[in-house]
């Protein structure tokens, strides 16, 4: 049979077709068998460097701390600067309202070093592996009954849902705080049940935040202290003439004083459990317990025990070289960010005030800032008029300066944020390097471009020497006493501070009053002064109880 040309060539193309897909499929066969594992390779190690990654950009660092904090973060063991706590406990105090916003950030930063510790509530819960006790379990149901201030702790007990979602709903916070004034006497009772013989007790809310590598060194090295004393120790408040330490600052008790409190006074809580109907702070029970029972008193160590955080600390004398030991009002986002701090601070020294200062408020402060409160408050100048005088607050109006005390601008002060700002501004004192001028004034009558070489000369002489040191001592002095860093200006209210503070947002005012906007301001030249004035911290200036 003879084949045409057309099929000849027909059967020529499908064979070498043929031949190059089966070459292809023997190239690429092996491929395929491996695609597979590749793409699971490939996307295990991406995951994996996601999650096995332990360095990070440190978000702290800015161009204001660059010689503070370390550019990275290495998280790959948090705990290995972590000071030995053998013999101490920490107790934490929350609400069920409140439990699951403020308990987690704790665990993931210091209460994740800490070998021990009890976390105490207004009802049992659960947090992962973690569990919060119910302070108020074995509280006398006789004494709840009747009492509107355990509606909560009711309430919480049949939330069918979130306590979050329950707590939103009635929009009533003030119960959370009624309740919690009970939890005091019984957490001392049950701490020591569960966990009996610690040298020392460190109580804390879940919005306080501890430095335990200042607080164990302290009391290990610098306090003097013995915990086979009662000792009772923290930021010392008043309440109707009684002292007793303030709850949020935080707030340390000898193992040996409460020891004795529960153990040889059975009855206490009891007592205290009733007597909490009429009375208004939990920590104001405890003191008055602890005297009554104990004849003990707290004794002061504030700033060190502080009631403050790193935005409203009032930076400045008595707050500058002293070290830090615990903080309060913090929330979640600022408990993470002074960890990370800590984390990765790039000096080993004890951490003072100042160091909060200059690595984290620092690379913050600017000169003014609208819809801002500073929370300046010291000495206040208010509008004359009898209506400003009336809107004004009382505390405000308090402090303001009598009017024959004031100089010119101290007068027009209330007048703008610009002229309360200059408030700050008329304390400045000449820098060092205007005695050239100063004294080349002096001797050439005002006209400094006709000083001559000779003139020049007799600057570098002994005696000017000295005078130029006197000089600059008397203006470092001025310097170190000044008592105006910032303002705050508010419906013609000039208020000016003594320390330096960062402060928080105010809400815009809502019509176009212009006297109704916060402006707040700092005087960072007098800032600055002040600090190059204080010079170096040369050691930390730890606090001694003081007698109760």
């Amino acid at each position: 049979m003879i084949i045409s040309p057309v099929s000849r060539r027909s059967r020529v193309f499908g064979g070498i077709a043929a031949l190059a897909l089966f070459a292809t499929y023997l190239h690429i066969r092996p491929q395929w068998k491996e695609a597979p594992f590749e793409y699971a390779r490939d996307y295990y190690h991406s995951v994996k460097d996601y999650f096995g990654n332990t360095i990070y950009n440190n978000t702290l660092y800015t161009e204001g701390n660059k010689q503070i904090v370390d550019q990275y973060y290495n998280t790959s063991n948090p705990c290995a600067n972590f000071p030995n706590t053998d013999g101490v406990l920490l107790v934490m105090k929350t609400g069920a309202t409140e439990a699951f916003n403020r308990i987690p950030t704790h665990l993931l930063t210091t209460l994740n070093c800490l070998p021990d510790f009890l976390i105490f509530s207004d009802m049992e819960q659960q947090v992962g592996p973690y569990h919060i006790y119910d302070a108020l379990a074995e509280f006398e149901e006789s004494a709840k009954a009747h009492n509107q201030d355990f509606d909560l702790y009711r309430d919480q007990k049949e939330c069918p849902v979130s306590q979050k979602s329950c707590v939103d709903a009635k929009r009533d916070g003030q119960k959370a705080w009624n309740l919690d004034k009970y939890k005091f006497l019984p957490i001392m009772e049950q701490t020591w049940k569960m966990r009996p013989g610690r040298d020392w007790y460190i109580f804390a809310e879940a919005d306080t935040y501890v430095f335990w590598s200042n607080v164990m060194h302290w009391l290990k090295k610098e306090s003097g202290l013995n915990h086979r004393e009662k000792l009772y120790l923290g930021s010392r408040s008043f309440i109707g003439g009684t002292p007793f330490a303030h709850g949020g600052s935080g707030y340390i008790i000898s193992g040996t004083l409460l020891k004795h409190l529960i153990e040889y006074h059975p009855g206490v809580v009891k007592q205290y459990n009733i007597k909490g109907a009429h009375e208004c702070c939990g920590d104001l029970m405890l003191a008055q317990a602890l005297e009554e029972y104990e004849n003990v008193k707290v004794r002061q160590i504030w700033p060190m025990i502080n009631g403050e955080k790193p935005s409203t600390l009032p930076y400045g004398p008595g707050h500058w070289c002293e070290p830090i030991m615990t903080m309060h009002h913090m929330n979640a986002e600022e408990i993470s960010s002074v960890w990370q701090y800590e984390q990765t601070r790039t000096a080993n020294s004890t951490l003072l005030i100042r160091d909060l200062y200059e690595g984290l408020i620092r690379p913050k402060m600017q000169v003014a800032r609208q819809n801002w409160d500073n929370l300046s408050d010291d000495v206040c100048y208010i509008n004359r008029d009898p209506k400003a005088q009336q809107r004004a607050d009382g505390p405000l109006r308090d402090r303001q300066k009598d009017e024959k005390d004031m100089n010119d601008v101290e007068k027009e002060a209330w007048k703008s944020p610009e002229n309360c700002a200059k408030v700050c501004g008329s304390q400045d004192v000449p820098d060092e390097e205007e005695w050239d001028l100063h004294r080349v004034v002096e001797r050439t009558g005002n006209n400094p471009s006709t000083a001559n070489d000779t003139e020049v000369a007799e600057d570098t002489s002994p005696s000017d020497a000295a005078a130029r040191e006197a000089w600059k001592n008397s203006m470092n002095e001025k310097k170190r006493n000044r008592s105006c860093f910032q303002y705050r200006w508010h419906e013609e209210v000039c208020c000016t501070a003594k320390s330096f503070k960062l402060g928080a947002p105010k809400a815009a005012p809502d019509d176009d009053n212009p006297n109704g906007k916060w402006v707040s301001g700092w005087h960072l030249k007098g800032i600055n002064d002040w600090i190059e004035a204080m010079g170096e911290c040369t050691k930390p200036e730890w606090k001694s109880p003081e007698p109760s």
